[in-house]
């Protein structure tokens, strides 16, 4: 039945994902064998996600003090469209409940619930919502803004793609381009928080 419906997702949201390619210039990509870029951002002042407004996916208003109470955060670009994303939603929904208790919270940013205005698309937001349902990935999910667009969206052409920030918003790792299994999250979970307690 999931396999349907995921079927049914990725069929009916061709045209959400020809807008957003066309706006954004992001197309979606997974990379087995887990490649990884250096975060032009990373190390400079300022660099991030540290002032920003937006909103989630159900309206309300947020900004970077959602990483406030968080050592670091993982941050994982998504789209409704893209198949490695919804495949490792599963995988980061426990994840979250695994680390959260750590100090160590995920937050999304899906990028096609929008026009080319940031207008919300309210058929694309109830698809994202019934997708975070299904995965269980029920942690905060943004929607895009110009802030973000600025800081971070404008520098990838695929997704999914993901980075952690520390708790003022401050990308504090490489970017990991593409999907990965549950174990090479934890890995890759547990090489951040050595290297932000060092």
């Amino acid at each position: 039945m999931k396999k349907l419906r995921i079927h049914q997702i990725l069929k009916g949201s061709f045209f959400i994902m020809l807008l957003f390619l066309l706006t954004f210039t992001a197309g979606c990509g997974s990379d087995p064998a887990g490649s990884v870029e250096q975060n032009p951002s990373s190390g400079e002042s300022g660099a991030g996600l540290n002032s920003f407004q937006t909103k989630d996916i159900y309206g309300e208003e947020k900004d970077q003090s959602i990483f406030q109470d968080y050592s670091l955060t993982m941050v994982n670009i998504w789209g409704t469209f893209c198949g490695p994303c919804l495949a490792e939603m599963p995988d980061l929904g426990e994840i979250h409940k695994e680390y959260k208790p750590k100090g160590v919270n995920l937050v999304g940013i899906v990028v096609d619930v929008q026009d080319q205005k940031l207008e919300v698309i309210e058929d694309q937001v109830k698809l994202a919502i019934e997708i975070i349902e299904d995965t269980g990935a029920d942690y905060t999910h943004l929607t895009v803004s110009q802030d973000l667009i600025d800081a971070v969206l404008n520098q990838f052409d695929v997704i999914p793609v993901s980075f952690f920030v520390d708790s003022d918003g401050n990308i504090v790792s490489e970017f990991y381009i593409g999907s990965r299994s549950k174990k090479d999250w934890v890995d890759i979970f547990e090489t951040n928080i050595k290297n932000q307690e060092q």
